[in-house]
Formats: structure tokens, C-alpha cells, sequence
């Protein structure tokens, strides 16, 4: 036992679809298809609940719309119920303390609004140029981002529980928030303390094959800071890809 405080992990599959595999890895794969997994993380101990991540909408229309512009119909989204799996899980959304996102996109906000009681922790210069101000909309469309309703929410009735957060901190004791670009200006890398060590969660490494080839996602808003978050993962502890199947129902203790 570390002096630090430690978590238990569980990694649950809210989510999947499949991609091009020039999405994933930058300039290659053109003519694959990758499989996509999404998750939300548990960290917990006896002390608190954190949660990254709430799951896709139940209406995913607007999504898949786009998704179907751009790969056709096998590339849409297919949701499970984040409400039922967190319950197959052992958890309830009022006990869960905490929730953060990487990145704040409909696949991760899409279920906040049921979440009322929880705090929520916002990288603020990510909601500034991802939703609240996006400065080029073509690429920063909100309301594909974020649904209405829990655009709406966090403006609302959510807004008592939000705690906006500025460049790499502590959000709580044992779990750290890197902020690191590469996929969305929102985009996090979230480190749990955990007894086995210090893991990872992050979308500027969609799979594995990422951090460990250096190949950054090919849908990158910024491949260099795909390759300088590879660096500091690779220092700091085991990465959780964000959108590798590998790591569905995945505990750590």
C-alpha cells in the first residue's frame, strides 16, 4: 500500500462502432475497418466514486447522421444503456461523487443529466473553445458535441455541481487531469493511483497500437500533441486507450 490514495478500476463498455482505419491511426490503414469500444472508468475507494465519462445519448440521430456522411452505414454508433450497465456494475448515479470528461463529446456527456447529485469537473479552456465559444465552427460544431438538453443542464440545474479546472491539476486526492489536446481542444488524460501502479485513460490514444508504435489518431487536431501526450504516458504509468476493445470489463484492484 502506497502512501498516496489508491483506487479500484472498472472499465464498462457503454458503446461501439466501427471506423476507417485511417480514423485511428494517422495516414494508414485506408483500406481497414477498426473496431471501436466506448467506455466509461470507474475509480473508486471508501471514500469516493469517480467517474469519467456518462455514455452516448439515448437519441443518437444527429451522430450517426454524420457518421453516415462520413463512412457509411458501418460506421454508426450503437449504444448501450450507461444507467443499466453502472447498476450491473454495483454503482447508482446518486453514488457517484465525481464525473470528469475526455473529451466533452455526445459519446461522453450524452447521459450527465441523470447524474444530479454528482460534481462535475470541466476542463475550462476545452469548454471554452469546444462549446462555449467554438472558434471555427466547421470543426467545432456544438451541437453535435454536446447534446441541447445537457447543454442545457449544465447551464441549469447542473450548474451548482460544475467545478471548472485550469491546465494539469489534482482533482482529487490520487487522480490527476493532464489536459492534452491532440483529438479535441477538451481532450484530458486522467491519472489513477491505483495499487498496482498509475494508469492512464485518454483519447489522444484510441488503441494501444498508438502509444506503442507512436502513431497518432488519425483524426487529430494536433498530431504533435499526440506524440508529446505519448511521452508523458509513457513516464507516468499503463495507459487505458480510450477507444480500445481490449480493455472492456477491465478491474483493477
Amino acid at each position: 500500500m502506497t502512501s498516496e490514495e489508491v483506487y479500484s478500476i472498472k472499465v464498462l463498455k457503454v458503446g461501439e462502432s466501427e471506423v476507417p482505419g485511417a480514423e485511428v491511426f494517422w495516414m494508414k490503414d485506408f483500406w481497414t475497418w477498426e473496431q471501436l469500444s466506448f467506455h466509461v472508468v470507474l475509480a473508486y475507494n471508501d471514500h469516493r466514486t469517480f467517474m469519467i465519462n456518462t455514455g452516448m445519448p439515448l437519441d443518437l440521430s444527429l451522430r450517426n447522421e454524420e457518421m453516415r456522411k462520413f463512412a457509411g452505414d458501418r460506421a454508426l454508433f450503437r449504444s448501450l444503456d450507461t444507467i443499466s450497465v453502472i447498476h450491473d456494475a454495483g454503482f447508482d448515479p446518486d453514488n457517484i461523487d465525481f464525473i470528469a470528461f475526455t473529451p466533452v463529446q455526445d459519446y461522453t456527456v450524452g447521459r450527465l443529466d441523470e447524474f444530479r447529485r454528482s460534481r462535475i469537473f470541466i476542463y475550462r479552456d476545452g469548454w471554452i473553445k469546444d462549446i462555449a465559444a467554438p472558434a471555427f465552427a466547421y470543426f467545432h460544431n456544438r451541437d453535435l458535441f454536446i447534446p441541447r438538453k445537457i447543454f442545457d443542464f449544465i447551464y441549469g440545474e447542473g450548474w451548482k455541481n460544475v467545478i471548472f479546472y485550469d491546465g494539469e491539476v489534482e482533482l482529487v486526492p490520487g487522480i490527476r487531469a493532464i489536459p492534452v489536446g491532440c483529438h479535441h481542444r477538451s481532450s484530458v488524460a486522467f491519472i489513477i493511483n491505483t495499487n498496482s501502479g498509475k494508469y492512464v485513460f485518454t483519447d489522444a490514444s484510441f488503441k494501444a497500437e498508438n502509444l506503442a508504435r507512436k502513431i497518432p489518431i488519425g483524426i487529430a487536431e494536433d498530431i504533435y500533441e499526440c506524440l508529446s501526450a505519448y511521452e508523458k504516458i509513457e513516464k507516468i504509468g499503463n495507459l487505458l486507450p480510450a477507444y480500445d476493445p481490449s480493455i472492456d470489463g477491465l478491474q483493477i484492484e
